[in-house]
């Protein structure tokens, strides 16, 4: 699945950890996911910003280390549960730290997945579980799906859009854009 945001207005400068709140259903009692945030600029070309990835049984923030910023899983086995059959659950996935100068014009993409699809570097090697599940993400005023990023005001950004492959670690590639359905990701 992926979303995009409307081209921004104006620069906008991130640094920082961040997370995506998410409402999600599954067919199966947890799937692993990847949550990819991109920049979509606008000569027409994605470049990949950062990522992150939660087992969805294992959604249990730990409430004395998380900030909105930076949710910090318990990964406490006690708190580990599957999700609930046929209905929507709240996960937070939490996102490692970016520092990435959006340009006006551009859209921020984030796109959901299983694990391992376009960074084959983060494949989960022996944990990804066998078998597939249908998973649907909610986006509506009652089952609100958000990005949270930490954006830094006041910071001027005195150049234009580098070249494709011109940023250390973020590759770029022509957008391409996805028709949301019904996915699968790794059930676990």
């Amino acid at each position: 699945m992926s979303y995009l945001t409307s081209p921004l207005s104006a620069n906008t400068v991130v640094v920082g950890a961040g997370a995506a709140q998410l409402w999600i259903r599954s067919s199966a009692p947890s799937v692993d996911l990847q949550v990819t945030v991109s920049e979509v600029r606008p000569d027409g070309l994605e470049t990949f910003v950062q990522d992150g990835w939660l087992r969805a049984s294992e959604r249990k923030l730990d409430a004395a280390q998380s900030t909105l910023l930076e949710p910090v899983p318990s990964l406490r086995r006690a708190d580990a549960a599957p999700l609930p059959r046929g209905r929507f659950t709240a996960v937070t996935v939490p996102l490692y730290y970016e520092g990435h100068a959006y340009r006006k014009g551009a859209r921020i993409r984030i796109t959901i997945a299983a694990p391992g699809g376009d960074q084959p570097v983060w494949a989960f090697a022996q944990t990804i579980p066998s078998g597939r599940a249908t998973v649907s993400v909610a986006h509506s005023p009652r089952l609100p799906s958000r990005l949270i990023l930490p954006v830094v005001p006041g910071v001027a950004v005195p150049t234009g859009l580098p070249p494709c492959r011109g940023l250390r670690g973020e590759p770029c590639r022509p957008y391409r854009p996805l028709i949301n359905r019904p996915g699968t990701a790794a059930g676990a």
